[in-house]
């Protein structure tokens, strides 16, 4: 992932895929090479799978070989009401501004600098250059307009549109997510990558901290709550199933996105179902542990985190059919129409008393998932994180 980033770290083989990218990322560059820089205000907005890409990503390379930039606020992260209120600072810049440059960002950076924007979404307020790299997860919004707001669908159909015309290099998390982008747009870019999915085994080592209040048994969706999620055929299917009525719960945890307002109600409305909102790694690992099946409802997904990280754990999946960031882990999924809720009978309709044993034969079967360790994030071919 080094050289794809155009990030040398020192002892590297002059003659290895790593260095033989970075020149390609800086042609000319001189013996003193500017650091490249993280445009990383994704992580003031986000608390999703793209933010822990991003958090990943920094604390492998700065401050020693890259630079990381968090919209105006410098290269250190606001956190709690200060992120919050500087989240909707930015987002009111964006959606007033667009892609004007009155005030763009690092307009007086040094122009040898290779700016990775972590999100396509915040090119929009900075400098873009055909040397930049654009980190992309989904092109949702231009193929999937009807699952996003309005201002959402807007803001990104402008980005990719001042991408196109730049012409950098994008990354992007998924074959689907790159065939997406290459319908619309072409492929007349200085290149255009993917990079494998991975599971962060980082979620899986620490304390494991209970929900306060869950006990019993309960299936597990992890997730923003977003229109695109399809939380609510989920809850749907939940109800009309009588799982209540047979002491089983349903837990849904994630952060709040487009279409927020209206899922939480409805959740709150059917009883069984628990809403705790954002959870910290602890209690998602406690959650991961204990759930019976592991519900993934999604319309569209650019990267599908939670799905690898259940069935890392042993989960058995439930997922719409014919979802293409889903088909490698397809053995362990048991599929439905999307916008409908699961038939009885998979696997939400599975006699309780077997969950345990086909979890434990999930276990044997997905034990051998792609895994992210930061300490292998210089692969020299760039394939893995």
């Amino acid at each position: 992932m080094n050289g794809l980033l155009g990030i040398e770290k020192p002892g590297t083989q002059d003659r290895s895929a790593s260095a033989r990218l970075a020149r390609s990322l800086h042609p000319a560059a001189a013996p003193a090479v500017v650091r490249p820089l993280f445009e990383n205000s994704l992580s003031v907005l986000n608390r999703t799978g793209a933010w822990h890409i991003a958090r990943d990503l920094c604390q492998e390379f700065v401050p020693q070989h890259a630079r990381v930039r968090y919209w105006r606020l410098g290269s250190y992260p606001p956190e709690g009401l200060a992120r919050k209120i500087a989240a909707r600072l930015m987002m009111m810049e964006i959606n007033w501004l667009k892609d004007s440059r009155r005030c763009l960002i690092g307009s007086r950076a040094i122009k040898e600098s290779t700016r990775i924007f972590l999100d396509p979404l915040f090119v929009l307020r900075s400098e873009l250059a055909e040397r930049d790299i654009v980190l992309c997860h989904d092109v949702g919004p231009l193929s999937h307009g009807d699952l996003y707001g309005a201002a959402t669908v807007d803001n990104y159909r402008i980005a990719y549109e001042k991408i196109r015309r730049h012409r950098p290099a994008l990354v992007f998390v998924s074959d689907w997510s790159k065939n997406n982008f290459i319908s619309i747009h072409g492929s007349d870019f200085r290149f255009l990558t993917t990079i494998p999915l991975y599971v962060r085994t980082g979620l899986f080592e620490g304390s494991l901290d209970a929900l306060p209040g869950l006990d019993g048994a309960f299936f597990l969706t992890v997730g923003a709550f977003e229109t695109r999620k399809n939380q609510i055929a989920a809850l749907e299917a939940y109800r009309d199933s009588g799982f209540y009525q047979q002491g089983i719960k349903y837990v849904l945890c994630g952060s709040r996105g487009d279409g927020h307002d209206r899922i939480i109600a409805f959740a709150k409305s059917v009883p069984g179902v628990v809403v705790p909102g954002y959870v910290p790694d602890s209690q998602l690992r406690w959650l991961y542990t204990h759930a019976e099946a592991f519900v993934l409802p999604s319309l569209l997904e650019g990267f599908g985190m939670p799905a690898l990280e259940a069935a890392h754990m042993g989960l058995l999946l439930s997922s719409p059919k014919e979802v293409p960031w889903l088909k490698p882990w397809r053995v362990c999924a048991c599929k439905y129409q999307p916008r409908t809720r699961p038939q009885s009978e998979r696997p939400c309709g599975t006699p309780f008393r077997e969950a345990r044993p086909k979890k434990r034969r999930l276990a044997r079967g997905c034990g051998r998932l792609p895994r992210m360790h930061r300490r292998n994030s210089s692969c020299a071919d760039g394939e893995s994180f």
